[in-house]
């Protein structure tokens, strides 16, 4: 996929099912290069300076500025302040109103889209093979693939990139679940079970609540996303213990 395929922000704005699906699967490099196509490459620096590297961890992200707040002494940042803050009376500063709204109008158009593939039950297909990364969306149903599927991977590949992308989303876990010093550990936390079958491969997580999530997939790449969902539902009762002792301990100091 090439970026001049994409419309520019504008169109998109008053025509969002132009964006093509294959958007919302790029990582890294590339979706930093889609993100600076679309809204220039200062708000595409802020998304890499924190790590944003895909849309999924994008849409999960409470406000790409507030980065731009925290207590942070180092010369990029500085130089996105400058870019794109406005000083108001005294020392206050406040986000620039035409980024903040390109970000919602990306953030808009970006919905849609995820919007089109869990209601349609749409697979993405590329038309060339992509170096597909950690959040990568998946449908909302997965269905059991034939082994082949998966032949540019082995199992503990699949093992290895599931672990990665549950600790990096962990990590950002604040911007989502409201939860401090959270984290999620394999055999502590959740069961992950990955298992060559008979032309299958059997993936599943086992929440520290005893709910068992099916693992998603795009493409040759298992995705976590389908437990993501379930620990931000009201249904995963882990979640909402911690919640709740967090608030208890709040509410005794």
């Amino acid at each position: 996929m090439t970026l001049s395929n994409v419309p520019k922000l504008q169109e998109l704005y008053f025509h969002p099912w132009k964006l093509p699906l294959e958007t919302l699967t790029l990582v890294d490099d590339q979706f930093y290069s889609f993100i600076e196509y679309l809204v220039g490459s200062t708000l595409s620096n802020l998304l890499r300076v924190q790590e944003i590297n895909s849309v999924p961890i994008l849409l999960l992200t409470r406000d790409v500025f507030e980065h731009l707040f925290l207590k942070i002494n180092d010369v990029e940042t500085d130089l996105l302040r400058q870019e794109l803050l406005l000083k108001i009376d005294h020392n206050n500063l406040i986000v620039k109103s035409a980024n903040r709204t390109k970000i919602k109008c990306l953030l808009d158009i970006l919905k849609i889209a995820s919007d089109r593939i869990f209601k349609e039950g749409q697979r993405i297909a590329p038309k060339h093979l992509i170096n597909y990364s950690s959040f990568a969306i998946s449908s909302a149903t997965p269905a059991v693939s034939t082994a082949n599927t998966y032949s540019t991977l082995t199992v503990d590949d699949q093992r290895n990139h599931l672990l990665k992308c549950i600790d990096d989303w962990s990590s950002l876990n604040e911007n989502f679940l409201n939860l401090k010093e959270f984290k999620l550990e394999e055999d502590n936390h959740f069961i992950l079970t990955v298992k060559a079958g008979t032309n299958v491969i059997q993936r599943s997580i086992e929440c520290l609540c005893k709910s068992i999530i099916t693992l998603g997939k795009l493409h040759y790449k298992l995705t976590p996303s389908n437990f993501y969902r379930h620990l931000k539902s009201t249904g995963c009762k882990y979640v909402n213990r911690l919640l709740t002792e967090q608030k208890l301990e709040k509410t005794n100091r």
